[in-house]
């Protein structure tokens, strides 16, 4: 879950959960509000019921009764019950609704001076009224129609008003979350174009006086001290090996003037075509290093010219058995774009050969037949070189390592190498916009796969 979800979830939780509070309180209050307001209500009828009952003399029963019925409107489905002190009824309104009532309940409302209670729709109270030092108890009944009528319609709108408010604050939430955090957004995939290779990029500051201005300034300063180190690095790395190649140069061609002195001693041969062979290897280094100097300090993609890749492999391929004349290299080029042939690619040829060469040298190194299979596979978009040889292979934790500096794979112990030459194929790869993949088709299979954009 990113920091938008979780801001907004966190929102819209809290947010429902306080509507939730605030509108269950409206409805419980009102709720009760009716409720007091019918008791009131039932509680003023019963006192004058039973005061024009026992008071007004000239008030008969049958004369209450018909009061009681002109005034039954007031409360819907009214019923009125009047009992004395020996719970005995004395008066019983007109209405058809009926009371449950027992001795029991009588009782209670003689303890406790009040009772009230709901029963279907109907609310009851009950109530002991003294009148002229003569206690009296009252049962009532109504129908609080209107209230109900309300209460019901204040739920659903409670309820209308809940659901369109959590739609709402969700749908806000996340816009407004979004919205507010767009710039880190922004700033994310600015930083992500951002790589060894182009380092001196800065990110632009908004100019606001806000947390990511202050972010994007530190990262700034942070990218300023990095792309020093990095600079300071690859001088010295261009500047020594530069300056070792000329005494490597002078030591490889001393030695080989010896070598060839007619009265050097036979015991001193040996030794010295040892020393000249790790000359030579140290030299590789050098140049080496030199090649990766020289990649990663370029900036900008150089104007490529067009290339035959066809051409650079059969160079590479006669450079390489100059020197390994036991070397076996099968071909194949399979067009799948059903138009002519279209072998042409944008790039140094120098520089291509210098990593083409590597790959089938390394191939050739690590084989067990000593052959080599290269296939070009042309596609409409791009073409795909694969460069194959049987033998032992890597461990599989080893793979995705191959290619870094001084870095060698478990299959490459038993010979002589500094863990340079894929380090230096892959940068001169990347220099080109191109990709290059290391693969195990099978058991006993090293494949690279290198696909260059046409």
């Amino acid at each position: 879950m990113n920091l938008k979800q979780r801001f907004s979830l966190t929102f819209s939780l809290l947010f429902s959960l306080i509507l939730a509070t605030l509108l269950f309180v409206l409805f419980t209050m009102f709720s009760n509000y009716r409720k007091i307001e019918i008791q009131n209500r039932l509680v003023e009828k019963a006192q004058t019921t039973v005061k024009l009952l026992v008071e007004v003399k000239a008030v008969d029963y049958t004369l209450l009764k018909l009061i009681d019925k002109e005034t039954i409107n007031n409360l819907y489905n009214e019923k009125t019950l009047i009992f004395n002190d020996s719970l005995g009824l004395i008066y019983s309104s007109i209405d058809d609704a009926v009371i449950n009532w027992d001795t029991t309940m009588l009782k209670k409302v003689q303890a406790e001076g009040y009772l009230y209670k709901t029963e279907n729709e109907y609310d009851i109270v009950g109530k002991s009224i003294k009148h002229l030092d003569k206690n009296y108890i009252v049962l009532i009944s109504a129908e609080d129609k209107f209230g109900n009528r309300n209460l019901v319609f204040l739920k659903e709108l409670v309820i209308v008003a809940f659901l369109a408010g959590l739609i709402l604050v969700w749908l806000l939430s996340f816009y407004f979350s979004k919205q507010a955090l767009l710039p880190l957004d922004v700033f994310k995939n600015k930083v992500q174009n951002i790589s060894e290779n182009n380092l001196s990029t800065r990110l632009e500051n908004t100019g606001k006086r806000d947390e990511i201005s202050e972010l994007t300034a530190a990262f700034n300063t942070m990218i300023e001290r990095i792309d020093k180190s990095f600079q300071y690095q690859k001088s010295f790395v261009g500047n020594a090996s530069h300056e070792l190649r000329t005494p490597l140069s002078k030591i490889s061609a001393q030695l080989e003037n010896l070598m060839q002195n007619p009265d050097l001693p036979q015991k001193f041969e040996k030794t010295l075509s040892s020393m000249k062979e790790d000359t030579q290897q140290l030299s590789d280094i050098v140049t080496s290093l030199l090649i990766l100097s020289k990649l990663e300090n370029e900036t900008q993609v150089r104007n490529f010219s067009n290339v035959r890749i066809d051409e650079i492999i059969f160079s590479s391929a006669e450079f390489l058995r100059k020197y390994h004349s036991d070397c076996k290299i099968h071909f194949e080029i399979i067009n799948e774009t059903g138009y002519e042939d279209r072998l042409e690619i944008k790039g140094d040829e120098a520089l291509l050969k210098i990593a083409i060469s590597n790959l089938l040298k390394n191939a050739y190194l690590y084989s067990d037949n000593k052959e080599i299979d290269i296939k070009i596979i042309q596609e409409k978009q791009d073409i795909k070189l694969f460069i194959s040889n049987e033998g032992d292979v890597p461990d599989s934790n080893d793979t995705e390592k191959l290619f870094g500096s001084f870095v060698r794979g478990s299959n490459a112990i038993p010979n002589r190498g500094f863990g340079l030459g894929l380090s230096i194929v892959k940068r001169i790869i990347q220099y080109h916009k191109a990709e290059i993949r290391y693969m195990i088709p099978s058991p006993r299979c090293n494949q690279m796969q290198l696909t260059f954009k046409i």
